[in-house]
């Protein structure tokens, strides 16, 4: 135990040691976007909610959905361009949510139909 009581080793070396964010540990490059679409989750009664979609790649996007969601729940979202796609919450934190789809989409033709191309 460290002088000021703390378990820190004051002589060990901690600048290689980062935070890890989840929205950092992707397998698919993701694209920044500002749009809404509509998402529906399995446990939830009330319907299909209007999100706001910070980033997209072709197999997951990040959301921001206003409430908790619990990681591992099925989702549906109607996103501009494309229509209806599921997956998987993957994570959750600071409001935010990362779903991993469950097919391929093509995040330029979510962008066009967003730009009214």
């Amino acid at each position: 135990m460290g002088t000021n009581g703390s378990t820190r080793d004051p002589g060990r070396r901690t600048d290689h040691i980062r935070v890890v964010n989840p929205a950092d540990q992707r397998a698919h490059q993701r694209s920044p976007a500002m749009m809404t679409a509509w998402l529906r989750l399995d446990d939830d009664e009330e319907g299909p909610q209007e999100v706001r979609i910070r980033n997209l790649s072709d197999r997951g996007l990040m959301a921001e959905p206003g409430y908790p969601v619990m990681a591992g729940t099925r989702a549906v979202l109607t996103l501009p361009g494309i229509g209806e796609v599921t997956g998987q919450v993957a994570w959750y934190a600071e409001g935010r949510i990362g779903v991993a789809l469950d097919t391929t989409i093509d995040p330029e033709q979510v962008q066009r139909a967003v730009a009214g191309e």
